[in-house]
Parts: C-alpha cells; sequence; structure tokens
C-alpha cells in the first residue's frame, strides 16, 4: 500500500483523477485554479511497492533519471510502435501539472500511454495525499485529449484451429458446442453454455487494425507456451502469474489482454490475414480454459457488451440468460482481476 511521504517514482492511471468533480478530466480541464484529486492506489515502478528505500538522500537529478528510466519501460511497454527512446536520454517531461495543498508542490508528469489508452500521471518524489482537494498552481499539456474510449470494437474470441482443451482431449475451438465439456482451471470440466461468431471482413480489418488478431509465437509467455503458438482477439485476456502480479497488485494471477502484451517481437498484431474469423465460447461462469496450453479466459458478457454479437447470438444467449438483457453482471464475477492497459504495462516493466 502507497502512503505519502515515500520517496520514488509512482503512477496514477489518468482514470483515477478527477478535475472541478469531473472524472478522468479532459486537457483543457487542467489549468492554474482548478481543484484536483485522485483516488485508488499509485503503483510504485522505481522499486518495491511500499518501501522506503534506504541510504543516502539523493537529489531531484537523481530522482529525476530513475523517473526516466521507469518512463521508458513504461512507454517502450504501452505504445504501439515503441518509442524511440536512447537508453542513456533522460525524457524532458514537457507535459505535466504543479498540484498544492497550501503548504505543499507536487509535480506531475503526464505520460501519453498510446492511442485509445488513458493517460499516465508520473509522481516525482512523493505522491500527492490522495482524496483531498488540490489546487492546480500551473499546467503545461498539448492540446491532445485523452482517449478513454478503450478499443473501436471490444473483439474478446478465439481463432479457427486453437486447440481447447476438453475432456476427451484437445479439440478445435470450432468443434465445440452446447453441452461439450470443457477443462477449467478452478472447476474441473464445466459444460459449455453457448458458442458464437464473427466474422472481420479484410476491409473492415484495414479499416480498424484494433480488431487484427494477436499472434503469440511458441514460448511467447515461458517455456512451451503457447506449445504451438496462439492466435488471439486482441481484448482476449490471457492469464499471468507470479511475484511481481501479487507484490504490484495483491492478486497471484491477474488476466491481461493480448493486445496489452504487445512486444513485436514474439508477440504482434498479425496484420496479413484477408478476413479472419472469431469464435466465442462462453461456459455457466467466467473461466479459466486452456488454449494451446495458455491459460485463457472464456467469454464473460461484460467484456464486451451485447451489442458486439449479431442478433442471432446474441438472441440465443438472452435465452439461456435472460437477466443479461437488463445487466450484464448477472453473468456472475470475473475469474481473476483483469488489469487495464496501464497496469499491465507496469506489470510488464517491474
Amino acid at each position: 500500500m502507497t502512503k505519502n511521504g515515500f520517496t520514488g517514482t509512482f503512477v496514477i492511471s489518468w482514470t483515477q483523477t478527477a478535475t472541478d468533480g469531473q472524472s478522468a478530466p479532459v486537457r483543457r480541464a487542467i489549468r492554474p485554479g482548478a481543484a484536483w484529486r485522485w483516488h485508488g492506489e499509485a503503483v510504485r515502478v522505481d522499486g518495491p511497492q511500499g518501501v522506503m528505500p534506504l541510504g543516502p538522500a539523493e537529489g531531484m537529478p537523481e530522482m529525476r533519471r530513475r523517473a526516466a528510466r521507469a518512463v521508458r519501460r513504461l512507454v517502450r511497454s504501452v505504445q504501439t510502435p515503441a518509442a524511440s527512446l536512447d537508453d542513456d536520454a533522460t525524457p524532458a517531461f514537457e507535459q505535466g501539472f504543479t498540484v498544492t495543498d497550501g503548504w505543499h508542490e507536487w509535480p506531475i508528469a503526464v505520460i501519453e500511454a498510446g492511442p485509445r489508452r488513458p493517460a499516465l500521471c508520473l509522481a516525482l518524489g512523493q505522491v500527492p495525499p490522495r482524496e483531498t482537494d488540490l489546487w492546480i498552481t500551473e499546467a503545461s499539456l498539448g492540446a491532445r485529449e485523452p482517449d478513454h474510449t478503450g478499443p473501436a470494437r471490444s473483439v474478446l474470441c478465439f481463432t479457427p484451429g486453437t486447440l481447447i482443451r476438453t475432456a476427451t482431449g484437445a479439440r478445435p475451438v470450432e468443434s465445440l458446442s452446447e453441452g461439450d465439456r470443457v477443462q477449467t482451471m478452478d472447476n474441473g470440466c464445466c459444460p459449455v453454455l453457448w458458442t458464437g461468431q464473427r466474422r472481420i471482413t479484410g476491409a473492415r480489418l484495414h479499416a480498424l487494425p484494433d480488431l487484427a488478431p494477436i499472434r503469440m509465437r511458441a514460448g511467447a509467455l515461458g517455456d512451451a507456451v503457447p506449445d504451438t503458438g496462439l492466435l488471439l482477439s486482441p481484448d482476449h485476456r490471457v492469464l499471468l502469474r507470479g511475484r511481481r502480479a501479487q507484490s504490484l497488485f495483491n492478486a497471484p494471477e491477474v488476466l491481461v489482454r493480448a493486445a496489452d502484451l504487445v512486444d513485436d517481437a514474439r508477440i504482434r498484431p498479425d496484420r496479413g490475414l484477408r478476413e479472419v474469423r472469431y469464435i466465442h465460447l462462453a461456459l455457466d461462469r467466467h473461466e479459466i480454459v486452456f488454449a494451446n496450453g495458455v491459460p485463457c479466459e472464456s467469454f464473460h458478457p461484460a467484456s464486451v457488451g451485447l451489442g458486439a454479437l449479431g442478433d442471432a447470438d446474441r438472441q440465443r444467449l438472452l435465452d439461456l440468460v435472460p437477466e443479461l438483457a437488463h445487466d450484464l453482471s448477472a453473468f456472475g464475477p470475473f475469474a481473476r482481476r483483469m488489469l487495464s492497459a496501464p497496469e499491465a504495462a507496469i506489470l510488464i516493466a517491474a
């Protein structure tokens, strides 16, 4: 847990902030005299979370150098294509603002996290007090407004040929139908509740490149994971586990969008397809299933909205779970904590 007064480099998502009562404010709201506050948890990116570094006190130049290294990791993880930052260069932090409580001041640098992703607020030195009205004393931001709309269309699906672990062995996802039993991580073999499909034409892929699937090479996520490579829709989440997830998010396992794992080497968008067919796979609840050896989420309607489904698929799902017509959370809780794009960037950079 972050405590005010700790020295280091901390990140707050733009969506955790409010200006004059407006959550995730537009850039023009960041002006001298406006009230600013933030909520939630700040995440330390240059050292252990919530730990005061011991040793000689460091000055602002060294602090800025450490911040620069952390920023380079973040920017390279979240921008597409990766930002070209020299390893020895120090970003100038040209965008930012300063807040005060009347006694102390806190400089906040604003870091762009890429198209359709919320910006990151970088606190250099100490974190300003949370859930407290502070006042902006100066601001230097570009004209560009942050875009919090997310991908142009949310797409959470498998692709044909993906092998899903079932009670009778691995089967292509397109061969599965209602009632087939799929192996899950938490609850043994569970029946398929519903399947759906969505075809994305080449023209649509060209117009909306964010819909292009993400290709993971064999071993991209670890030793023999995936075992033969994997092609997923960009919003499909895979499970990551380890000490970093536990330390940063107090969860041993988290779900991360495939698009947020892109490194342009072993994991990258496949923009060479003429068209793609995406396949939804829903069980009785949100589960972790195995696709080409990779633990992945099953379909949850709250992740995409019913509007993303074709008319026939949507009606079949509503016939099975009528409550979804009024409340998508009626499908139940998510199987794991799902990381936002900034959180995923922090996990990967840590």
